[in-house]
């Protein structure tokens, strides 16, 4: 080997780590800029449902959602596949997922923006008991511990002592069906697009949200017809973002940063409503966040550890 040789080897090695590099950063950027567009997103849908039914919200949200995702195939390249491997499974997911951002929603109209957020936050712990059923992953003490830790962070923000609020168990019960989508997410995956995916739920939304329209439906004006609209692009802004992100980077090193999503809820919530998060709100949040930060980073060091099995 001469000298050109390994000079060579070093620039490639070099550009490799550099494109890492730009690839993590980017990673984060976008799932930051995600964050904050999910948190916008749910405050306008927080605002229009103080005069709008969450049916009827669920229903102009996923037409336009559906125009939306259908124009931008365009540009991601990703075709929606009518003919499906898994039915069933798809089916199951969609209707949890409706029944999920039904509860979401009809929580997120009486509760402060950052404590329905860090409520629905508490999705990974769910996720990481179900991953035992559903996976047939395996949950060791540490993560067991940081699970418990977490339901000990709802506690504090649910206050049950004081009486559970209805909306309270809406948000706990939107997390739960979340994390049994994410759960099948993973399966359904495999063998369908995003687009396909995200597709079938949004027209599972039309299909039985429509028919009740005929007795809810309000008139909107311009103003609000706008919000809705605007609220729609950048739901689907977000899941671009986060679907980029996840895509070109390490799953293990853009994961926490979701959690930002948090901040923005906290900050938006402050600003146009007022909101300043108690005690009890702020100590739950940060047992949650810590909860779940420790959930992702013990799965990303067990599943390096079963890539240096496979190796050996």
């Amino acid at each position: 080997m001469t000298g050109e040789d390994i000079l060579s080897d070093i620039e490639a090695v070099s550009g490799a780590h550099s494109n890492h590099h730009k690839h993590t950063f980017l990673g984060i950027v976008l799932t930051i800029f995600g964050g904050l567009c999910f948190s916008i997103q749910d405050s306008g849908i927080k605002w229009v449902s103080a005069e709008l039914a969450v049916v009827q919200i669920l229903f102009l949200r996923s037409v336009i959602g559906i125009v939306v995702l259908t124009a931008s195939t365009r540009l991601t390249g990703e075709c929606i596949r009518l003919r499906v491997q898994r039915p069933g499974l798809l089916l199951f997911r969609t209707a949890v997922n409706i029944l999920s951002w039904f509860l979401f929603f009809s929580g997120l109209q009486y509760l402060p923006l950052a404590t329905a957020m860090a409520l629905f936050f508490s999705f990974p712990l769910f996720l990481a008991v179900l991953s035992v059923p559903l996976l047939g992953e395996k949950v060791g003490i540490r993560r067991t511990i940081s699970i418990v830790v977490g339901f000990v962070g709802v506690l504090f923000i649910t206050n049950p002592a004081a009486g559970v609020e209805w909306p309270m168990l809406y948000m706990l019960g939107a997390a739960f069906g979340w994390s049994l989508v994410a759960s099948t997410t993973r399966i359904v995956g495999q063998t369908e697009s995003t687009s396909t995916v995200l597709f079938f739920t949004l027209f599972g939304f039309v299909l039985t949200t429509c028919v009740p329209q005929f007795w809810i439906w309000q008139a909107i004006d311009m103003q609000t017809t706008g919000l809705i609209v605007l609220v729609s692009v950048f739901g689907v802004v977000a899941q671009f973002c986060l679907t980029r992100a996840y895509a070109i980077a390490t799953p293990s090193l853009i994961a926490p940063f979701e959690y930002s999503g948090l901040i923005w809820a906290a900050l938006i919530g402050y600003v146009v409503w007022g909101d300043i998060p108690g005690v009890n709100a702020i100590i739950g949040t940060a047992l949650i966040v810590f909860s779940g930060l420790y959930i992702i980073h013990r799965e990303a060091v067990l599943s390096r550890r079963a890539k240096v099995v496979v190796r050996q």
